[in-house]
């Protein structure tokens, strides 16, 4: 729990109630997975409907060569870029793609954690990144096959700093 707490910089109630404040019937969806600092992670459930959500999480470290590194454009003031970023997210449903559009993740960084939710009419990828004070939470909601709205929240002033992101695509 020690290393979830420094990863996570929660305090240690919030992270008890998060290891064990699931109510009955929780389900793996609802779970925080770890995230690898480089590679790919996989995420899987299968959804209230019947449907099986794959979801496909790559991130890699920033290179010497990377074009963005000036801290402000990352939403930190601590003086420095992150140390990874995303670089890929694939969904499925039911091994049909699911388009996730490059930047509703692409300015993601440092991701330690993410989850799926079950919704009404489909799916929310939850990521749970950054460090101190560059720290978020972002959520990826998916509806009827379709990725709708990003919203990302800076964890620190969550009802403060946060930006929200709807999608639209011909149906």
């Amino acid at each position: 729990m020690r290393a979830i707490h420094q990863i996570v910089g929660l305090s240690s109630l919030t992270v008890v109630l998060l290891l064990i404040g699931k109510p009955t019937g929780a389900t793996a969806a609802e779970t925080l997975s770890a995230i690898k600092s480089e590679g790919t992670t996989e995420l899987t459930y299968k959804a209230p409907s019947g449907n099986i959500i794959r979801v496909e999480i790559s991130q890699a470290k920033i290179e010497s060569s990377f074009p963005y590194k000036d801290e402000l454009l990352w939403s930190g003031d601590v003086g420095e870029p992150p140390e990874t970023v995303l670089t890929l997210i694939q969904v499925s449903q039911n091994k049909t793609p699911v388009f996730a559009r490059l930047s509703a993740y692409s300015d993601l960084g440092d991701v330690k954690f993410a989850s799926l939710e079950p919704t009404k009419e489909g799916f929310a990828l939850h990521l749970h990144g950054g460090n101190t004070a560059t720290s978020y939470d972002a959520t990826l909601s998916f509806s009827h096959g379709y990725l709708s709205t990003r919203t990302v929240r800076g964890r620190e002033f969550p009802d403060e700093a946060w930006e929200k992101t709807r999608y639209s695509f011909p149906k």
